[in-house]
């Protein structure tokens, strides 16, 4: 009888071990192929990595890791996960040594692996759809933002400064030069070519008729020179004008955070957007009385955005149960997905990385359709993720040295706007 019962328990564990095996495996990343030092892990996740149409790795980030393994003297064996789950999993049992795809430096992420040297910043922010409308407040906003710019305050300045210069200047030189001629005098060849060509000038520019109430040479040129500056101001005003309303064409204001529960939003599963997200639904929450009927729901809903590991694996997009309240969310593995649930109407905006949202805006078919808030939520340093199992010390440091070394280049900025686009350097 005990025999038997240990058979049963041998049994069970094996089933349990198999079972176990299958589990995990089928939210593994793919096995790495030959010999290699180090297990390099990337997800879709452009414009820092992406596989090629040859299958290779691309992106930013790809081009980077290149750089910096000539210094750490290691070879790498590349290996594509499916999401940012997958790849922890692999960082925590130590298949995989480094994560090269956009990962949010947090302390709860420093808890389970290491992180690499901060190489570049971005921040959470809102991609919406582009409507044709010319968003006044936006316009507005950008006129009061660009008249108080620093730059834009001294040039302005310097501007009129010269104005009053040139006609103290000019003014001045009136007072010293005849009303005109007196009887009997005959104009010089200098005062005679400087009238034709004064003339010539006001018929030529538009300005014919200023001056004239002037009898002297020189008042008609302070009066012309006063109507150029006064132009060339005057066109500077309409441009910055003109800019801002255009720019506001298809932009929207800001969406506040607390304003996020009741849209219906796309993110990146398991990523810190979705945490943010899970944020609002609770502080949400905790606003509502505790006998509002709405309470119990958005609790539901902050429990749903809990990133659960055990989820299936095989699915790619996640979408919350219609519960009959406003908003809800749609969980997908890359941003792609995301934007494209945006793009073809399923979801009311996108919350995610201000990087990987801009670079989709700007590609096709998203370019024209798809725009993304100028503004962030909060910002979010970026590291590569080391995993504690394998000389994760020596690994870390020679990676910091390598990356700090690159970052300290003149020609760092101008690389990463040539990949992520002007601008992508920080979105504050």
């Amino acid at each position: 009888m005990n025999d038997l019962a240990h058979l049963g328990r041998l049994l069970m564990a094996s089933f349990l071990a198999v079972f176990t095996i299958l589990v995990s495996s089928a939210g593994a990343c793919e096995a790495p192929d030959g010999d290699h030092d180090l297990v390099v892990a990337i997800r879709s996740a452009e414009p820092f990595t992406f596989s090629g149409p040859d299958g290779l790795p691309r992106g930013f980030a790809v081009d980077l890791w290149h750089s910096v393994s000539t210094d750490i003297d290691r070879t790498t064996a590349f290996v594509v996960c499916g999401s940012i789950d997958e790849q922890e999993a692999g960082l925590r049992g130590g298949t995989i040594d480094v994560v090269i795809s956009p990962l949010t430096i947090t302390a709860d992420r420093m808890r389970r692996y290491d992180f690499s040297q901060q190489y570049l910043s971005s921040g959470l922010t809102l991609a919406v759809a582009q409507s044709g409308a010319i968003d006044f407040e936006v316009a507005i906003e950008t006129i009061v933002d660009t008249i108080f710019q620093p730059t834009v305050a001294r040039a302005i300045i310097l501007f009129l400064l010269l104005n009053l210069i040139t006609a103290f200047l000019l003014r001045a030189l009136m007072r010293s030069v005849p009303a005109g001629l007196n009887e009997g005098e005959t104009a010089g060849p200098i005062r005679t070519w400087l009238a034709y060509s004064l003339e010539a000038v006001a018929r030529t520019s538009g300005l014919k008729g200023f001056g004239d109430s002037f009898a002297t040479l020189m008042g008609k040129i302070f009066e012309m020179v006063m109507a150029v500056v006064g132009t060339a101001l005057s066109a500077m005003i309409l441009g910055v004008i003109t800019s801002a309303f255009v720019g506001a064409i298809g932009e929207s204001p800001p969406v506040a955070s607390h304003a996020l529960p009741t849209m219906k939003i796309a993110t990146l599963r398991c990523s810190t957007a979705q945490e943010f997200l899970r944020e609002q639904y609770v502080d949400a929450s905790d606003r509502m009385d505790a006998t509002n009927e709405k309470k119990a729901l958005l609790d539901k809903r902050s429990d749903w955005l809990e990133c659960n590991a055990s989820d299936d694996h095989s699915k790619s997009i996640f979408t919350m149960d219609d519960d009959g309240m406003a908003g809800g969310v749609v969980l997908t593995r890359s941003w792609d997905q995301a934007v494209e649930q945006l793009y073809t109407g399923q979801v009311d905006a996108v919350l995610g990385d201000w990087i990987a949202l801009s670079y989709l805006s700007r590609r096709s078919p998203y370019d024209g359709n798809v725009t993304v808030q100028g503004s962030v939520y909060r910002n979010e340093p970026y590291g590569w993720a080391i995993s504690r199992a394998n000389e994760s010390d020596y690994l870390r440091r020679a990676i910091d040295s390598a990356l700090i070394v690159r970052m300290r280049d003149t020609e760092w900025r101008k690389r990463i706007e040539n990949t992520l686009g002007s601008g992508a350097i920080a979105p504050n």
